[in-house]
């Protein structure tokens, strides 16, 4: 039995228990706390009006905590009977889980058994595909080494034909030079032609005027002839 000396509103009483000391002092300070909230609401209260009221506002905290309680312990029922509900339906989800599992284990073996063959399958198929194309790398290495031969070949006619058509080019340039100078001349020959052109129809104007001169000349000598001569007669 604990034995505290507290004080409630001022006065001191002797408090007996067999709660700890800390407990006895907290509850006091509790009481003590009421009693001096209701006390400077009202100062005309008496000590023993003022105990009597913080007596009955603990009391309706401590009804309103029972009826508190008594809700809780009513929904814990609640929660206990849905907690054996729950377990139940626990229990037979987990009687399922193991007849799945036992079921999801047979179908697991099947498909391992049916992945084993299709594997076995597989690497077949693959070994096969892998000889089929070792023997096409062969075929290929062959291709590429012919193209390797052709290649060269192809270098050495390309160098051929590089050192062919620089001489070209070189032929090519002379003969640009010589279709210049004849093309030089050619336009020389024009202008000559054209002159000579010019000379010709000049030279003809000459000897159709020449000829005009010789008829008339032959004319007028044709006349002096017949006045000359008395045996022409005329027509």
């Amino acid at each position: 039995m604990n034995t505290v000396t507290i004080k409630i509103n001022g006065v001191e009483y002797n408090l007996k228990g067999r709660e700890n000391e800390n407990y006895l002092i907290k509850i006091s300070n509790y009481v003590d706390g009421k009693v001096r909230d209701i006390t400077n609401a009202n100062r005309k209260l008496s000590t023993t009006a003022a105990a009597t009221l913080a007596s009955l506002n603990i009391a309706d905290e401590l009804f309103k905590a029972d009826i508190e309680i008594e809700n809780l312990i009513k929904k814990n029922s609640t929660l206990e009977e849905k907690n054996l509900s729950l377990e139940q339906r626990i229990k037979e989800l987990e009687e399922e889980i193991e007849k799945n599992n036992f079921s999801h284990l047979r179908i697991t073996e099947s498909l391992n058994k049916e992945l084993e063959d299709l594997k076995k399958s597989r690497i077949e198929d693959y070994e096969k595909k892998i000889d089929i194309l070792k023997a096409q790398v062969g075929s290929l290495e062959k291709e590429k080494e012919e193209l390797i031969q052709n290649n060269n070949m192809f270098k050495e006619k390309e160098v051929e034909l590089v050192e062919e058509l620089s001489a070209l080019n070189e032929r090519f340039k002379m003969i640009e030079e010589e279709y210049k100078k004849i093309n030089n001349e050619k336009e020389a020959l024009k202008a000559q032609n054209k002159d000579i052109k010019f000379q010709l129809q000049t030279s003809k104007y000459k000897v159709l005027d020449l000829e005009k001169k010789l008829i008339d000349s032959q004319i007028e000598l044709a006349k002096a002839k017949k006045l000359s001569n008395p045996l022409i007669k005329e027509v």
